[in-house]
């Protein structure tokens, strides 16, 4: 397998918020297995078509043909929508075969990054209906990196949202702070990964 379709393997777990257990078990699969894919170690063709089905692809873009991970070194990737409530659905908004849409890669963002769609009026007034909203795929609970920052944040019961992080009262606890909703207190979180930009359509 190529060193391509094994990172692209990584980025879909990494951008749908898994680790590689939870990845596994939503294959059907082992932790080990997705370690050696990741690796690049080359997946059977029942499990190419399971990972395209939890990337809502095709096994053609996953395999290459249509590149999944990137549109170019000056394309990121949309890969969801952040809905009502700030909650990102990553992938899944996406059927399969459809084209992705990229945007342009802003001069000051580099490495891994993706961006999500706003949906509604969720994010008001930080971002508008359809705005596009740039993330890096370092993914850390530093909190020097993330603290007082919009981010994406992974709470630990799964769910991914797009809010301004806060020192909780407890250790390793949050606030979670958005402009139009009530703030969640005392929240554990997995990681998050600040927005590095917020792009206007």
């Amino acid at each position: 397998m190529s060193g391509d379709l094994a990172t692209r393997i990584k980025a879909i777990r990494q951008t749908a918020g898994l680790n590689q257990t939870d990845f596994a078990e939503r294959l059907g699969t082992t932790q080990s297995t997705v370690a050696r894919w990741e690796k690049g170690a080359e997946p059977s063709g029942p499990m190419l078509h399971a990972i395209a089905t939890v990337a809502n692809t095709t096994v053609e873009r996953l395999m290459g043909t249509d590149d999944l991970a990137s549109g170019g070194a000056d394309q990121i990737p949309v890969v969801g929508y952040v809905g009502a409530g700030a909650a990102v659905t990553p992938f899944d908004d996406y059927a399969p075969g459809d084209g992705m849409a990229f945007v342009e890669r802003p001069p000051f963002v580099s490495g891994r990054a993706v961006a999500v769609e706003v949906k509604g009026d969720s994010l008001l007034p930080v971002a508008e209906d359809g705005w596009r909203l740039v993330y890096t795929g370092e993914q850390t609970i530093v909190e020097d990196q993330v603290l007082n920052k919009l981010c994406v944040v992974q709470l630990s019961d799964g769910r991914l949202l797009v809010k301004r992080l806060m020192r909780g009262s407890k250790p390793q606890r949050y606030h979670l702070v958005s402009t139009n909703a009530p703030i969640m207190e005392d929240v554990e979180i997995e990681w998050a990964a600040p927005v590095r930009a917020i792009i206007p359509q």
